[in-house]
């Protein structure tokens, strides 16, 4: 240090005698007198000239701690980076590493220079990162790579290497991205994707079974009853006869609950199809069905004409059966009676909507609609309770969402988007 000092000072007093040289050069000896007013005057020149340097050097003082301050900022974001920072050259080695890089690595900062990155990754992934780093510095353009690292001989570690060269196509900067939670999560996904496969395969055999082992039995029931009504109905009396009408109607009743479970099951599982669907004439169809089930009702269908959306038409079919056959059960007490299907602007989205001039319902229950099993207090309808569950499942795997208004009274109108 002090030899150092030595020349510095050595420098200087050779510097200051090469200014006096060239100052005598410039300014002879008669040209050096002057008057007491120029000498004042460059008095004043010197003085001023000083304030001047002593400002700049104030200015170069404060650029420098800035720089510094800068420096040290960059260093600490640097080093303690939550990921690694590595500068490799063209042979993989490592020139520069910050804290996190070196952490990940296992290796003290001062012993992982000069090593080269390819010897902490695994024997089979070498030949992959060997084509990443000739890619990345061949194409000038930033190149990601997911391999895994040897952490100083405690097991591996999954990261995700991302790297783009430097302008002098010579080096190019690294960042290690540790993975390990993200890929076990992964991993995990995967194999509960596997159970879900399986889970669903199970489930759709069980929905065979109900559907046919149980149905069966329930169709059979069903026809004998119909059978000792005709063939016997003059042998028994008027309580018999209403045993038998019971046990039919319990057994259609069962059916429609099984359908409507296979329905709630189906609208989760299955994959929506997308082709252009005329929900008008959909709605036409179901309107005319419900009225041969009842032709001695007085009710009016309004369907606006070619209402067209994007869905599947099976699953759309169920939202509308369920949706105008709700209109038509809870308006059955009601002489004259008019369901609507049509459409309505809401928030700039053209939504779809079945009205009704039935009883309707208090909005405080409002939550209580689409929960499957879930009923209103006050309305005594017949009914299972997921019908309703199952348009909103179907509407939702369509993109959409569904809601209700009403008042008691009033009847009630549900509103529905599509995608």
């Amino acid at each position: 240090m002090i030899e150092n000092d030595k020349s510095e000072f050595d420098k200087a007093v050779e510097m200051r005698q090469r200014a006096e040289e060239q100052l005598k050069a410039k300014m002879p000896e008669e040209g050096l007198r002057r008057t007491e007013h120029e000498m004042q005057r460059l008095l004043h020149e010197l003085q001023v000239h000083q304030i001047e340097l002593e400002m700049q050097n104030a200015e170069l003082s404060q650029a420098r701690d800035e720089v510094e301050t800068a420096l040290w900022k960059y260093n600490d974001l640097y080093d303690f980076a939550p990921v690694g920072y590595l500068t490799l050259d063209r042979e993989g080695a490592i020139r520069a590493a910050n804290l996190a890089g070196a952490s990940l690595l296992g290796m003290e900062r001062s012993l992982l220079l000069g090593c080269r990155l390819g010897k902490f990754i695994v024997d089979d992934a070498r030949t992959a990162f060997k084509a990443f780093l000739e890619k990345v510095l061949t194409c000038r353009v930033k190149e990601t790579l997911e391999v895994a690292l040897l952490k100083g001989g405690k097991g591996t570690l999954f990261v995700q290497i991302e790297a783009v060269a430097a302008a002098s196509g010579q080096e190019c900067r690294a960042v290690i991205i540790d993975i390990s939670v993200q890929r076990q999560s992964r991993m995990d996904l995967a194999a509960h994707a596997a159970e879900l496969a399986v889970a669903n395969a199970d489930l759709e055999a069980f929905n065979f079974t109900v559907s046919h082992d149980l149905c069966t039995p329930l169709t059979t029931i069903s026809g004998y009853c119909q059978v000792l009504n005709e063939i016997c109905k003059d042998q028994l009396d008027e309580q018999s006869l209403g045993y038998l009408r019971e046990v039919c109607e319990g057994t259609l009743r069962m059916k429609m609950l099984i359908n409507s479970l296979l329905d709630f099951s189906r609208a989760a599982r299955v994959k929506p199809s997308k082709e252009s669907i005329d929900l008008s004439k959909m709605a036409e169809t179901v309107a005319a069905g419900l009225m041969l089930t009842a032709p001695e009702r007085c009710i009016t269908f309004h369907i606006t004409q070619a209402i067209t959306r994007h869905g599947d038409a099976g699953l759309l079919r169920i939202v509308l059966d369920n949706l105008i056959g709700n209109a038509w059960k809870y308006t059955v007490n009601r002489e004259d009676t008019v369901i609507s299907f049509g459409v309505y602007e809401v928030a700039g989205n053209r939504a779809c909507f079945v009205k009704d001039d039935g009883p309707g319902f208090d909005m405080a229950y409002a939550d209580r609609l689409f929960a499957p099993f879930q009923r209103i207090p006050g309305i005594d309808v017949e009914g299972h309770g997921i019908g309703l569950a199952t348009v909103e499942r179907i509407v939702k795997r369509h993109g959409g969402r569904i809601w209700a208004e009403s008042k008691p009274g009033e009847g009630a109108t549900f509103f529905f988007t599509l995608e």
